[in-house]
């Protein structure tokens, strides 16, 4: 496996084709501002996570640490001897951190706790176990040793010693844990490795689970990039293992999850922003050449806007270098309504705006109560929002994530409230979704938590806009509730927001608006840093009726 790292002729040729060109620009930028002195890492950075619940300062410093290694390895591996040594004091600082894993997920910072296994702690078993395997005889003989008693010690016997919390999970976590804990087994114990096959083989099946049959990941783009490129590696190391026999590949549903991205998207630079994933948020570029390498015309290739450049762990590097083709071009995404009826999900794309709409569940990982809510796009960008994530915090996975955050909560979606209350977070409630004669329609009345509540909304998009549409029993009051980050201009029955009016019956129903705050970063402290004004506009009914309908023009 990666024996092609190996290879002096591809090497040289990574050295010198124009081929690389790009990419040997953008990691020699990356080497020259990752290779800086770190900060040592601070008992009370990490305790900062147990007594206010902050974690960013802790984790950008851990962060930083594992980056310089990682940039010192690629610079050792393309570029030889000049660069070994700064590798070496590299791999011994990593090695001497007391625990891999992030604070936050420690269970108890009172305990001994080295060898939990957590996104990042395999993340950086694996960038170890290939330092260990492509440059085993370049690294000081104590490294190499040190490397892979710290990989036994860290990775193999805590796997071994028990049944792990993501190994009982259906999303990312499931499939970065267990994804790079299997291929650090497969470069450094293999005999281990073969021994344990068959758990690896069923942690992957119950992410796999994780995705409807259509292939959509429920927890948003953001996190599809990251489970899935990390389910990718663990497939591709498999394969060179296994010599093909097992070929994840050859699956149909793993096209599915392939084309989600394209499928969802609203516009070249307007991804659906649902659950904790970020509006701006970019996508592996090592996950965009496996995919159109593997799936060709049928993956359309992003603009070169939504590409991130892999960093961590070592492996997406390698993996990006390998499946590189700078003869994949950006595609238009074709302006075409797409359906997906397992996850409620359904998208129109036209030449004046785009339409993202869902159904869905609020039992969701990486939950937002947003069910029957909907984004509009216009001119590349988000103009009727979904928000997405803020911040993480200890108490934003507590009771609290609904009541005290303004993100989660249904009162920032594009959703009405009933009866002065917003969607309830209840698990085992659902949506009931359908599309039929250009009409999607989502049954969310067991969102609200209202005995003998009737609701159904109906989305009917044509070129110019869309007629949004909700039929009720059982309501006594009832609020529309758009959110937008442009400041709406209210007319008689117009609400201007950038571009785009939203038309409603003014005998009917008045609107008015109120600015919050989104959290895009806190202080150490826990406290609000800065923010960028939101703005939820409502339009309160004010007649007794059964419906209630706006028109969005494009």
């Amino acid at each position: 496996m990666f024996d092609k790292f190996k290879d002096p002729k591809f090497i040289e040729e990574y050295r010198t084709s124009p081929k690389y060109e790009e990419l040997r620009s953008k990691y020699l930028e990356y080497y020259n501002i990752k290779n800086k002195p770190l900060s040592i890492l601070e008992f009370s950075k990490i305790r900062k996570f147990s007594e206010i619940g902050e974690r960013s300062s802790y984790e950008v410093d851990h962060s930083d640490h594992i980056r310089k290694l990682i940039a010192c390895a690629y610079m050792a591996l393309f570029y030889g001897e000049d660069y070994i040594r700064d590798l070496d004091d590299c791999i011994y600082d990593v090695l001497s951190i007391y625990c891999w894993a992030l604070p936050a997920h420690v269970p108890d910072i009172t305990e001994e706790n080295y060898y939990e296994l957590d996104l990042c702690s395999t993340a950086m078993g694996t960038t170890l176990a290939l330092i260990y395997h492509l440059m085993g005889d370049k690294i000081h003989p104590l490294n190499k040793k040190r490397i892979k008693t710290e990989l036994e010690r860290r990775i193999l016997e805590p796997f071994k010693r028990q049944i792990w919390h993501w190994e009982d999970r259906y999303n990312n976590w499931t499939s970065v844990c267990a994804g790079f804990t299997g291929i650090t087994l497969m470069l450094v114990f293999p005999d281990e490795f073969d021994k344990l096959l068959p758990r690896f083989e069923l942690n992957m099946k119950k992410y796999y689970q994780g995705f409807p049959d259509d292939g959509v990941c429920l927890e948003g783009p953001g996190y599809w990039g990251y489970g899935f490129v990390s389910f990718l590696a663990y497939a591709i190391a498999l394969r060179d293992y296994t010599k093909g026999e097992i070929d994840y590949f050859k699956l149909e549903k793993t096209k599915k999850i392939a084309l989600f991205y394209q499928n969802t998207m609203l516009d070249e630079d307007v991804i659906t922003s649902y659950g904790d994933s970020p509006m701006d948020v970019k996508t592996n570029a090592a996950l965009l050449y496996i995919l159109k390498s593997v799936y060709g015309d049928e993956f359309i290739m992003p603009s070169k806007s939504r590409h991130s450049l892999p960093d961590d762990p070592f492996i997406h590097i390698l993996l990006y270098i390998e499946y590189y083709d700078p003869s994949y071009e950006f595609t238009p995404l074709p302006r075409e309504e797409v359906y997906m009826e397992n996850a409620g999900w359904f998208i129109k794309r036209t030449d004046k705006y785009c339409l993202g709409a869902k159904g869905g569940t609020n039992g969701e990982s990486h939950n937002h109560n947003d069910v029957g809510s909907f984004i509009i796009s216009k001119n590349n960008k988000q103009v009727l929002i979904d928000i997405g994530v803020r911040p993480y915090t200890k108490d934003y996975f507590t009771d609290v994530r609904y009541t005290k955050y303004l993100e989660p909560a249904s009162r920032s979606h594009n959703v009405p409230i009933i009866n002065g209350k917003e969607q309830a977070n209840i698990r085992g409630t659902k949506s009931y979704t359908s599309y039929k004669n250009g009409v999607f329609s989502v049954d969310y009345h067991e969102l609200y938590d209202i005995e003998g509540l009737y609701l159904v909304r109906d989305y009917t998009p044509n070129e110019s806009g869309v007629t949004v549409r909700d039929t009720f029993k059982g309501v006594n009051t009832l609020v529309e509730r758009l959110v937008s980050y442009d400041e709406p201009k209210i007319e008689d029955g117009a609400i201007t927001i950038d571009s785009v009016k939203v038309l409603f019956d003014k005998s009917l129903a008045k609107a008015s608006y109120k600015a919050d705050i989104h959290t895009v970063s806190i202080n150490e402290d826990n406290s609000l840093k800065e923010g960028k004004t939101v703005y939820l506009i409502d339009i309160e009914v004010n007649e007794p009726c059964d419906h209630f309908e706006f028109r969005i023009e494009a």
